[in-house]
């Protein structure tokens, strides 16, 4: 990739500010309008994430929650394909915008279906599922587009800042949650969070026309390059067993966050909270953490992936969580379960998840994915 400006066109302040986010003069552009589409895409998506979360557990609570992580695996994995399968035939900086847009455009749907007596109950189930599955197809949007517009060395230094803009809109959207509700009621709030998520797409489409040399203009010739690739490569050991032991771990993951999640939520429903009650507080918890991930994003994960390695770091998310999750599970074993110190010790091992999740696992997500073909 080229650099768009040389170190010396920056002033001395701004070449100390890219000093302490480890950042280069020529990955500038490329960062910030990065950072821009995610924080924007990111803002719309917690709004709907904490609008149908609290809208779902005042319907129906927490009981129903497991199915609906099994339909938005299926889904999700549903919309993996159609991306896959989107690339062969359209030109993949076209295919990035439209897998964004297709994100954002039911939520009109479900606003009209949340004004329909008949329809309320049916939409806010659906629009739960539809909130949890499009959140694996946007962290793939994002990793793509990346690994596009940086080589191996940037990205490793760009992605953490890059990834920064989900931390940045949790902090934004958490602490406004509150006024928006009285300003314009929860179900108005799926308007605004389609807004955002088409104001996010139309970034990714200038920046997916800025720098057209990064994105393959043939989808034909793409898959002809990625099948060679592939089939030189698919048959060799230690690529095969790195597959298997990437997609393992991101399902154990996977399966490890749906756990603390639906703990996290049915603690949460039990304390009896109302609708605006359940949505104001996960805003301020999402806000709080914000703080926390953005502190760590922007001045610690590079550095610390750099330092100690991509692994190390992966590991760390398992590690403090178990510790954790054993210590408030003794800490709770003599008091009355679903009291006060479980409460406070899933809203800990949820907090400590979240934080380490969003941070040091997702600024190493794209770098294990580099060596996959």
């Amino acid at each position: 990739m080229t650099s768009q400006l040389p170190s010396q066109s920056f002033p001395a302040p701004v070449q100390r500010l890219l000093q302490a986010i480890n950042l280069r003069s020529g990955e500038v552009e490329r960062t910030l309008l990065m950072f821009a589409f995610y924080t924007v895409t990111s803002m719309g998506m917690s709004w709907l994430e904490v609008s149908s979360a609290a809208l779902f557990l005042d319907l129906y609570g927490a009981a129903l929650l497991p199915w609906i992580y099994i339909f938005s695996a299926l889904i999700g994995f549903s919309l993996s394909a159609i991306y896959t399968w989107m690339q062969r035939i359209f030109p993949l900086r076209w295919v990035i915008v439209v897998i964004s847009l297709m994100m954002a455009l039911p939520l009109l749907a479900f606003r009209w279906g949340l004004g329909l007596p008949l329809l309320a109950g049916v939409m806010v189930f659906v629009m739960r599922l539809w909130m949890e599955a499009i959140y694996g197809l946007n962290d793939l949007n994002l990793s793509v587009t990346a690994n596009q517009l940086f080589n191996i060395r940037e990205i490793k230094r760009a992605f953490p800042l890059v990834s920064s803009g989900n931390l940045l809109a949790d902090v934004f959207s958490g602490f406004s949650i509150a006024l928006l509700l009285r300003l314009v009621g929860i179900e108005n709030m799926l308007l605004l969070a389609c807004g955002f998520m088409v104001l996010g797409s139309g970034i990714l489409t200038y920046l997916s026309q800025t720098y057209q040399h990064a994105f393959p203009d043939s989808p034909k010739r793409q898959l002809e390059e990625t099948n060679a690739s592939f089939s030189a490569r698919r048959f060799r050991g230690p690529v095969r067993q790195y597959i298997v032991l990437l997609f393992s771990f991101f399902v154990l993951a996977q399966v490890l966050l749906y756990l603390i999640e639906f703990q996290y939520l049915d603690q949460l429903t039990s304390q009896e909270f109302s609708v605006n009650a359940i949505a104001s507080f996960l805003g301020l918890f999402t806000g709080s953490l914000g703080l926390m991930q953005l502190a760590t994003q922007w001045f610690t994960s590079s550095r610390l992936i750099e330092r100690t390695g991509v692994f190390t770091v992966t590991m760390l998310l398992p590690g403090v969580v178990s510790l954790v999750g054993l210590a408030s599970l003794f800490v709770s074993l003599p008091m009355v379960i679903g009291g006060t110190a479980l409460f406070i010790g899933v809203i800990v091992l949820k907090f400590l998840d979240e934080w380490l999740r969003y941070t040091l696992v997702a600024s190493t997500r794209p770098i294990l994915f580099q060596p996959i073909p």
